[in-house]
């Protein structure tokens, strides 16, 4: 119960919050279009819209996220700019490596973005925080890719996937081989008529598609073997930067297993061969902020800082080679982490981003430095 609190407390102050800041800084804007700005988003990059001209211009606007889960998307709209001051200038974006964006603006949208991420073991946080950087400590190297693609339903609704192939080695263990994981599947709303400021929830599932148990070795466990709720909120707005435009993003979510699932041998969940028994994934997500400074209209540097946490997984059974019977419970982990990267814009729907995750606080996790790289295209 307290644990559920906690999760409806996040998500409802950082809703009052973001809502605040948007109407505040927003109250006197006007639309310059009759049809609204564009985007997509969830841990891989979107595009939608450009910042704000002037209402005689009747630009198209673009603007892009990432999030290893995020789209993009075609410039269709002028955002709504401040009658009293003067109006943003034209940017196109890419979006940050992380954030996710709102639901796409225009019925029959597609929007996709492959992604390709490096996983570099550097250490691991201890239970206290404290980094152990012996040889080891951070787990296996691993290299993924994930194709972030986007469909808008209606001018509000959105449905987003997230396919994603992963391969792992090193660490004194086999390699994993070619492993296809547990798959996204979401529903996303935007509550409100316009792109920038906006209001998004997110709903939908992660379906178990992952291999997680009776493996060969623990590095081929790349699922959980339940589903997943997902859920969670994203806001985001602009503001003028010197000569330029400054995208901001805010957002929470959540992922709930929920059910059990049987385990045998080798798992996902750490447990051995000679194992039965039963694993419970605890809930787990992420909650933070994005920044997007425009350098030029085409060039753009993006800022990630953002929090990742998952509550305990238990597991309960009998390994009939030990002859013990097993009763654990992992405890919380999390990790804060900053991803810097530059984003180059071709067109105003096709863009890029490199740059790199960097997780520079935590507890009880392991710590991998993530380069990163994706080019995006909407249609």
């Amino acid at each position: 119960m307290k644990t559920s609190v906690r999760y409806a407390a996040l998500l409802s102050s950082l809703f009052a919050g973001t809502f605040g800041a948007c109407a505040d800084v927003h109250a006197a804007e006007t639309a310059v279009a009759a049809s609204n700005g564009n985007g997509a988003g969830d841990s891989s990059a979107q595009k939608t819209g450009k910042a704000t001209q002037p209402a005689s211009a009747a630009a198209g606007t673009t603007v892009a996220a990432s999030s290893h889960e995020a789209a993009a998307q075609k410039p269709v709209v002028s955002i709504a700019e401040k009658p009293a001051s003067k109006p943003l200038p034209e940017q196109w974006y890419t979006g940050s490596l992380y954030s996710p964006s709102p639901a796409l603006p225009v019925p029959g949208m597609i929007a996709v973005e492959p992604y390709v991420a490096a996983g570099l073991p550097a250490g691991a946080f201890d239970s206290n925080g404290h980094l152990n950087t012996r040889k080891g400590a951070g787990g296996q190297h691993s290299i993924s890719q994930f194709s972030l693609a986007k469909y808008g339903i209606t001018d509000h609704l959105s449905i987003y996937l997230l396919p994603t192939y992963s391969y792992s080695w090193g660490n004194h263990t086999k390699h994993s081989g070619l492993k296809f994981n547990d798959l996204p599947v979401e529903f996303q709303y935007r509550l409100t008529p316009h792109y920038t400021p906006s209001i998004t929830l997110y709903f939908g599932v992660n379906t178990p598609t992952g291999d997680y148990k009776n493996l060969s070795n623990a590095s081929e466990g790349v699922g959980q073997g339940v589903w997943a709720l997902r859920y969670g909120v994203h806001s985001q707005f602009a503001l003028p930067f010197f000569d330029h435009a400054m995208r901001v993003r805010l957002w929470a979510q959540v992922r709930h297993p929920v059910a059990s699932t049987k385990l045998r041998n080798i798992t996902s969940y750490g447990t051995e061969k000679g194992f039965t028994g039963r694993g419970h994934a605890g809930p787990y997500g992420n909650e933070g902020g994005s920044v997007e400074l425009g350098i030029t209209k085409k060039w753009v540097f993006a800022l990630d800082l953002y929090h990742t946490w998952a509550t305990s997984s238990s597991v309960n059974g009998y390994n009939v080679y030990s002859k013990k019977y097993i009763n654990s419970r992992t405890g919380w982990s999390g990790a804060f982490n900053v991803g810097p990267g530059i984003e180059y814009n071709w067109t105003s729907s096709v863009g890029g981003i490199v740059g790199v995750i960097l997780p520079v606080a935590g507890h009880n996790t392991s710590r991998s430095i993530s380069p990163e790289a994706a080019v995006f295209a909407v249609f």
